[in-house]
C-alpha cells in the first residue's frame, strides 16, 4: 500500500457490552464484504486485500474481541459463542445481511458457523483454514484422555507464564524479524505489520 492510498476509517460497535472496533474502506452503495482475520491477529493485517477489493465491494473488517483495537473480555472468556454473537452483532447492527465474507482460521471457524445458524445474512463465504485442527491432530488428541489432555494444556500454561516476551531493540530490529520469518511478505507490508 503507497502512502497515496487512503486508509479506512475506524468505528466502533458494542456487543456484550464491550466495545469492539472495525474499520471501514468506504464505498457503502457496493455490495458488503466482511473480512474476519484469524487468532492474534487485527483487522489491518487484511490492508493489501480491503484495497484491491474496495473499488467493488463495501469493505468493513473487524477486530475480534480482544484483537487489535477492540475491547478485552473483562472474565478473560473468548468462546466461539461470543465471537458469533459479536459477527452477528456487527452484520445486525450494520444492516449488512446478506453480506459477503471472506475469513481466515478463527475468523473462518466463526463465520463458517454463523452462516449455519444464519444462511440467509450470508450471500457467500469464503473460508481460509477455518475447519479447525487437521486430522492428525484430531487422532493425536483421542488417543489421550481428557484429564491428560487438560494437564498437558495446565503444563503448557505455566511454561509460557514464565516466559518473557519477545522484546526488540528497535523498530528496526522487528523489521527484519519479521522478513526473515516471512520472506513471502514485501518490505513495505513486513513494516506494516
Amino acid at each position: 500500500m503507497s502512502d497515496s492510498t487512503p486508509g479506512p476509517t475506524s468505528h466502533t460497535y458494542f456487543s456484550q457490552r464491550l466495545r469492539l472496533h472495525c474499520v471501514d474502506w468506504g464505498n457503502p452503495g457496493k455490495p458488503p464484504l466482511l473480512l474476519i482475520h484469524g487468532g492474534r491477529d487485527h483487522c489491518r493485517n487484511w490492508d493489501w486485500t480491503a484495497v484491491a477489493l474496495r473499488d467493488d465491494w463495501h469493505v468493513i473488517a473487524p477486530d475480534l474481541r480482544g484483537h487489535g483495537d477492540s475491547q478485552w473480555s473483562p472474565d478473560g472468556s473468548y468462546t466461539m459463542a461470543g465471537y458469533i454473537y459479536d459477527l452477528a452483532q456487527l452484520v445486525h447492527q450494520q444492516r449488512l445481511a446478506p453480506v459477503t465474507i471472506i475469513a481466515h482460521s478463527l475468523g473462518g471457524n466463526i463465520a463458517l458457523r454463523y452462516a449455519g445458524i444464519y444462511p440467509e445474512a450470508v450471500a457467500k463465504l469464503a473460508a481460509i483454514e477455518g475447519l479447525g485442527p487437521p486430522p492428525r491432530v484430531l487422532a493425536s488428541r483421542r488417543e489421550k484422555t481428557i484429564a491428560e489432555r487438560m494437564d498437558e494444556w495446565i503444563r503448557e500454561q505455566r511454561h509460557l507464564a514464565g516466559r518473557m516476551p519477545r522484546r526488540y531493540a528497535s523498530i528496526e530490529d522487528a523489521f527484519r524479524r519479521m522478513q526473515e520469518e516471512n520472506p513471502h511478505l514485501t518490505a513495505e507490508q513486513a513494516r506494516h505489520l
